[in-house]
C-alpha cells in the first residue's frame, strides 16, 4: 500500500485529545433525596478534586478512536496495486526523433525500443494504444488488440526532427479505458519530468556524438558567404573532415577541430550564382541524421512589386538582397496583380486583398492597427530576438526623425518605443509586416541592419526563404492559389489544400530540399537536422517508476472505502447511545450525582 498524502497521518495526533476529553468529562444525574444534611461533606470533598475522572471501559470511546483514526487513514489517500481483471489497457509512447536513429545499441535505439515495446505488447491482456512521440505528438491507434498494435509499431519510423516527449506522455496519462484509468509505459533515450505511474524503459549507451548546428548562406555585396556550424556533444575534442560542395563541385575540404560541448562556425565563400549547397561530415559517430546539412543559393527571386511613393534607397535595397523587381505600377490598388511580395511605401491606407504586404510608413484598412497621428523622435527601447524577421537585427543605434503612432489590437510589435514602430500580422490570408515610419524619416537605409532586416522580412513574408529545421512547420500564403504541391527530399509529392488563405504543413520531418510549385513558380528551400538532436546522451529520469511489468496491474484508491467505513462506524455509535442496547449499557457511566432535594409529603 502506498499513501498520497503521508503528512495527513499527523492529524493521529487527536487520539490522545479524544481520550482526554472523555476523562475530562462529568456525567451527573438527578437523584431526588429527603435532605442534603448528610451530602454536604461528600459535596466538598468533589470541589477540592480535579475534575478528572479514572478511565473506564468504553465502547463508545472505542468507536470514536476507531473513526477518527480510519478518517485520517482516508485523508493520507492510501492506494493499493492489485491485479486488473481482464487486463489493464496500456498506452505505449514511441520516441521517435532523430536522436533514437542513433546505432550504439544494434542494430538502432529505435529499433531495440520497438522490440521492446512489441515483447510489452505480447506480456499484456489488455487492449494497447499506441501513440507517437514526433514534432507533432498523436495516437497511431486507439485502443486496440495486440495484433493491431504491433502493426501500428512496425509502422512506425524515427524521424530527423525532435520529439516532444513531455507533451505525448502527457496525452497519454490522460486516456481513459473503460472509465478506469490506463497503464503508461514510454520508449526513449531522454529523461523527462517525471511523471507518477508511467514506466520507462530508456536505451542508448554513449554520448559521442558530432552533427551539424546548422547551414546558412547569405548574399552580401561580393557574393554569398555560407556559413557551416559543426557542434561536439560529446566530453572530447573531435577532428572532423569537412566537405563543402555546390552541386558537383567541392568548395572547401578541412579537418575542424572541435572542443568538447563546443560549436565551431566555419565560412565558407561561394562564388556560384545558384545551387544546392551541400556539407557534410565524417565523425564516425552513432548518429548519421545530423552529418549532412544544406542550403540553398540562388534560388528564383522573388516577384516584389513596389508602389507608392518612389524610394531609390528602397529599390537599391531589394534589388541587392536578390528581390526581382517588378515595373512600379499606379495608382496603388493595381499592385495587387500577381506577384510574391507587395510593397506600399507611403501610401494612403486601403484595403489588403489576401496576400503578402511590406508596408513602409502605411497601413491598411483591414488590419488590427489604427494610427493615432504621428510621434516625433521616437526612441527604439526593445526589439524581438526570436521573431524570424529580426533575427541579427540590431536596432540599438536606429534615429527615427518621426514615425506613426500606431496602436496595435492584435498581430506581433516587433519593435516599440513608446509606440509600436515595427509590427507584423498573419492572418485571414494576409501576411504583412508594417514598418512605421518611412525610410526618408529616419537613418535605417545607412545602416547594416537595412538589408538584413529586408532580406529576413521578404523570406517570411513569401514563406519558404531562410533555413528550415527538423520539425518545423510550412506555413505559406497561398494568394490566389487554390493548392499547391510539395516535393520532399525522396521526391514524393504531397498536394496541399489552401486552407484560410494559407498552405501548411504540421512538420517537415526529413532534413534535405524541399520544391514547392505554386501554379507556375517554384521555390525551394533547405530543411537541416535540428541541432537539440547533437545531443544523444541517454539520461534516465532521476526518479525514474520502476520497469514495465509482465503482469497487469491496477491501482485502488482506498479513500472513499476508508471515508465510508468511517461512516458506518458513527451510525453504530449513534444508534448504540440513543438506543441504549446491552452492549451499550457499560459505556453509559454514571458520574457523582446532582443532589436535589425533594419535600416530604405529609
Amino acid at each position: 500500500m502506498t499513501l498520497g498524502l503521508p503528512a495527513a497521518l499527523w492529524l493521529l495526533a487527536v487520539l490522545p485529545v479524544i481520550v482526554l476529553l472523555y476523562m475530562l468529562r462529568a456525567r451527573r444525574h438527578d437523584v431526588p433525596m429527603s435532605s442534603v444534611l448528610l451530602w454536604q461533606r461528600a459535596r466538598q470533598d468533589l470541589l477540592v478534586h480535579l475534575p478528572v475522572r479514572r478511565l473506564e471501559r468504553s465502547l463508545l470511546l472505542v468507536l470514536q478512536l476507531l473513526t477518527a483514526a480510519v478518517v485520517v487513514l482516508a485523508l493520507a489517500r492510501p492506494q493499493v496495486v492489485l491485479p486488473a481483471a481482464g487486463g489493464l489497457a496500456t498506452v505505449l509512447v514511441m520516441d521517435t526523433s532523430a536522436s533514437m536513429q542513433a546505432t550504439d545499441v544494434a542494430p538502432s535505439r529505435f529499433e531495440a525500443a520497438r522490440a521492446a515495446a512489441v515483447a510489452e505488447v505480447a506480456r499484456g491482456a489488455g487492449p494497447v494504444m499506441v501513440v507517437d512521440a514526433g514534432p507533432q505528438p498523436h495516437a497511431v491507434t486507439g485502443f486496440v488488440d495486440h495484433g493491431t498494435a504491433r502493426a501500428a509499431l512496425l509502422r512506425l519510423h524515427p524521424t530527423d526532427a525532435p520529439a516532444r516527449l513531455e507533451q505525448a506522455v502527457t496525452m497519454a496519462v490522460a486516456q481513459r479505458a473503460g472509465g478506469r484509468g490506463v497503464r503508461v509505459v514510454v520508449f526513449t533515450d531522454r529523461g523527462t519530468a517525471v511523471v507518477p505511474g508511467v514506466q520507462y524503459s530508456i536505451v542508448g549507451q554513449t554520448d559521442r556524438n558530432v552533427g551539424l548546428a546548422g547551414v546558412r548562406a547569405d548574399r552580401a555585396a561580393e557574393g554569398t558567404v555560407a556559413i557551416v556550424r559543426v557542434h561536439n556533444a560529446g566530453t572530447q575534442a573531435e577532428r572532423v573532415p569537412l566537405t563543402v560542395s555546390m552541386d558537383d563541385q567541392v568548395l572547401l575540404e578541412r579537418t575542424v577541430e572541435v572542443p568538447a560541448g563546443a560549436t565551431v562556425a566555419v565560412p565558407v565563400r561561394v562564388a556560384a550564382a545558384e545551387g544546392i549547397l551541400r556539407a557534410h561530415i565524417i565523425p564516425h559517430d552513432p548518429l548519421a541524421a545530423d552529418d549532412t546539412g544544406y542550403a540553398v543559393i540562388g534560388s528564383v527571386p522573388l516577384r516584389v512589386r513596389v508602389a507608392g511613393e518612389p524610394d531609390r534607397a528602397l529599390d537599391e535595397a531589394l534589388r541587392a538582397v536578390g528581390a526581382s523587381v517588378l515595373p512600379r505600377v499606379t495608382p496603388a490598388a493595381q499592385a495587387m496583380a500577381p506577384s510574391d511580395v507587395v510593397v506600399l511605401n507611403r501610401t494612403p491606407p486601403t484595403e489588403l486583398p489576401p496576400g503578402n504586404y511590406l508596408l513602409v510608413g502605411a497601413t491598411a484598412t483591414n488590419l488590427p492597427l489604427t494610427v493615432d497621428g504621428t510621434v516625433r523622435t521616437p526612441q527604439v527601447l526593445r526589439w524581438s530576438r526570436t521573431h524570424p524577421v529580426m533575427r541579427y537585427v540590431d536596432l540599438r543605434d536606429l534615429t527615427i526623425a518621426s514615425a506613426l503612432a500606431l496602436r496595435a489590437r492584435g498581430g506581433e510589435v516587433l519593435a516599440e518605443g513608446e509606440v509600436p514602430l515595427i509590427w507584423a500580422y498573419d492572418g485571414a490570408g494576409i501576411r504583412a509586416i508594417v514598418l512605421g515610419f518611412g525610410l526618408p524619416e529616419s537613418d535605417l537605409p545607412l545602416q547594416i541592419a537595412f538589408p538584413i532586416f529586408l532580406n529576413n522580412a521578404l523570406a517570411w513574408l513569401s514563406g519558404t526563404g531562410g533555413a528550415f529545421e527538423a520539425g518545423d512547420p510550412l506555413v505559406v500564403p497561398a494568394g490566389p492559389h487554390p493548392d499547391a504541391v510539395l516535393i520532399d527530399p525522396a521526391g514524393n509529392p504531397t498536394v496541399l489544400q489552401a486552407r484560410d488563405g494559407e498552405f501548411v504543413v504540421p512538420a517537415l520531418e526529413r532534413a534535405g530540399i524541399y520544391t514547392l510549385r505554386l501554379g507556375d513558380h517554384t521555390r525551394r528551400f533547405a530543411v537541416n537536422p535540428a541541432p537539440a538532436e547533437s545531443e544523444i546522451a541517454p539520461i534516465r529520469p532521476a526518479s525514474s517508476a520502476p520497469g514495465p511489468s509482465d503482469r497487469a496491474e491496477r491501482p485502488v484508491d482506498l479513500a472513499g472505502i476508508l471515508l465510508g467505513a468511517a461512516l458506518v462506524l458513527l451510525m453504530v455509535e449513534w444508534a448504540l447511545w440513543l438506543r441504549g442496547l446491552p452492549g451499550a449499557e457499560m459505556t453509559r457511566f454514571r458520574g457523582p450525582p446532582r443532589i436535589r432535594p425533594s419535600v416530604a409529603r405529609r
